[in-house]
Parts: C-alpha cells; sequence; structure tokens
C-alpha cells in the first residue's frame, strides 16, 4: 500500500485564492495611493509652515523696531 498525498487544489479553493489575492493587491494600490497623497500633503504643509514662521519673525523684528 502506498501512502500518497495530493497537492492539488480544487478549482474553486484557487479560484478563491486567487479572488483573495487580487483584493489584496487592490487595498494595497490603494493604500499606496493614499500614502502619496499624504506625503504631498505633508510637503504642502512643511512649505505654509515655513512662511508662516518667516512672516512671524519679520512681523515680530517690525514691532520691536517700533516698540
Amino acid at each position: 500500500m502506498e501512502d500518497t498525498v495530493s497537492l492539488q487544489t480544487p478549482p474553486q479553493a484557487g479560484a478563491d485564492d486567487e479572488a483573495a489575492i487580487e483584493q489584496c493587491l487592490r487595498e494595497i494600490r490603494q493604500l499606496n495611493e493614499q500614502m502619496q497623497q499624504d506625503r504631498t500633503e505633508i510637503e504642502r504643509l512643511k512649505v505654509e509652515t515655513h512662511t508662516l514662521k518667516h512672516e512671524t519673525r519679520a512681523l515680530l523684528a517690525s514691532m520691536g523696531a517700533k516698540v
């Protein structure tokens, strides 16, 4: 008597696995897009913060000169 193990998966299980993988890939792509949008927003906010700091320093300097 020979002991053998079948490594073949039923067609439906293979299709289910493929669908799950495709869903994971869609989610990964969506997360990557969101991360890129977040990075863009962070860079915009960094520039805005830098500008506001510069304007604040200039305003404080002009107020100091008037006092």
